[in-house]
């Protein structure tokens, strides 16, 4: 039975099991293999333009890599990134992450017009719906009801059938407070992504609530924190919680059947950047650059450090190690030891090319076939490899 992904960028929600595996060293320092910038030439302009990446790809280990863009592409490239096996355009750009439906082989893209397309790996169309929302965060699939959920701006979400795309539900969402009084980003919400539980429920925030929903839509509870949520929910596993990180700097711990808080942890700055679940250490970096490593049993944090915390609205990750990943906000990706926090490596991408920004922005995703990808809003695209465990530096003669 496919497990359902714990937190938004779980590797189960955007690396398809299979594929090319292998023994790496993830506590060292990967490099660019591959890189490729995505560009677009305007005829009226005359000028050839950088086409930003603002999404997480889809991962196919031993094979390549799914990315779309700010033009509404999506590109499938080979390990490397020199060879792209196809090509399909959709009607607008992707902002939320692809997200994998394991046990058929298949992609779903949910493009900000609120388009949803499923895709078999020859990018062949295999099924498409039509929210008339716009669509930022990444949906969350529910394996054992067949369901894709989607969160969508203007306080809605929606659920398709994840094998034919055929609509199941369509419910409103409390929105927040200030939609009511005419606030100017007011629709801008649900942003956070929904999460699943192994109940078969899907948690989602909008506004300053939590609400969780059944597979048919029905409400089963609801929950009012003190401040707006951005970040997305995460369900913990071993202890049956959500936990739910807000603006205000706390990190609330609900019952996942009940939605009855548990525990409140104050972490001291603004949370808009989603957190990320190892081996019962919640890993959840504030604005201020900090990241606060949280024991997901006795609700206490157990280290602190004062780097590595994802930019704004992107992510943390896991690597196959357990080690936590982000894109730091100075745009490199750093990695964190999962125990202690520690410092594991930093990347460059700095590759001596013309007219080139280095920096990074969406949220790395690692590949058990030693790759990781990340990309940037000025169109760059990156594979980056780990050093295989079988070989070694040879050390440094006098």
């Amino acid at each position: 039975m496919t497990q359902v992904s714990a937190f938004r960028h779980d590797p189960v929600r955007s690396v398809l099991p299979g594929g090319g595996h292998g023994t790496f060293h993830w506590d060292r320092e990967p490099v660019v293999f591959g890189h490729r910038r995505l560009t677009h030439h305007n005829e009226r302009l005359g000028r050839t333009l950088p086409v930003p990446v603002s999404a997480s790809p889809a991962v196919v280990p031993g094979i390549g890599v799914l990315l779309a863009a700010d033009d509404g592409r999506v590109r499938f490239y080979g390990r490397g990134l020199h060879k792209v096996y196809w090509e399909r355009r959709l009607d607008s750009g992707v902002y939320a992450s692809l997200v994998v439906d394991p046990g058929r082989r298949r992609v779903v893209v949910a493009a900000t017009s609120g388009l949803i397309t499923c895709l078999d790996l020859r990018g062949k169309l295999v099924w498409a719906a039509r929210t008339r929302l716009p669509v930022y965060a990444t949906p969350v699939l529910l394996p054992a009801a067949d369901l894709l959920v989607v969160a969508a701006f203007h306080a809605r979400c929606l659920a398709f059938r994840l094998s034919t795309g055929e609509p199941v539900f369509d419910r409103e969402l409390p929105a927040p407070w200030h939609a009511a009084d005419g606030g100017t980003a007011s629709y801008r919400d649900p942003y956070a992504s929904p999460a699943g539980t192994d109940e078969g429920t899907a948690v989602v925030c909008c506004g300053h609530h939590v609400i969780a929903l059944s597979g048919d839509g029905g409400e089963l509870w609801r929950f009012a924190a003190d401040a707006d949520i951005k970040a997305s929910p995460v369900f913990v596993r071993a202890t049956g919680e959500v936990a739910v990180c807000t603006v205000g700097g706390t990190c609330l711990f609900l019952d996942a059947r009940t939605g009855r808080l548990l525990h409140t942890e104050f972490l001291g700055a603004k949370i808009t950047a989603s957190p990320a679940l190892s081996a019962g250490v919640l890993a959840v970096g504030a604005q201020d650059a900090t990241v606060t490593g949280v024991d997901v049993r006795t609700h206490t944090p157990v280290w602190r450090t004062a780097q590595g915390a994802p930019h704004s609205y992107t992510s943390f990750s896991v690597l196959p190690n357990g080690d936590f990943v982000a894109t730091a906000e100075r745009g490199n990706v750093i990695a964190l030891r999962r125990r202690d926090g520690r410092f594991r490596w930093e990347s460059s991408q700095v590759l001596g090319l013309p007219d080139h920004e280095p920096r990074m922005d969406t949220t790395p995703l690692a590949s058990p076939d030693g790759a990781l990808y990340c990309a940037s809003y000025a169109g760059d695209f990156y594979e980056f490899r780990f050093q295989p465990a079988n070989t070694e530096v040879a050390p440094c003669r006098q």
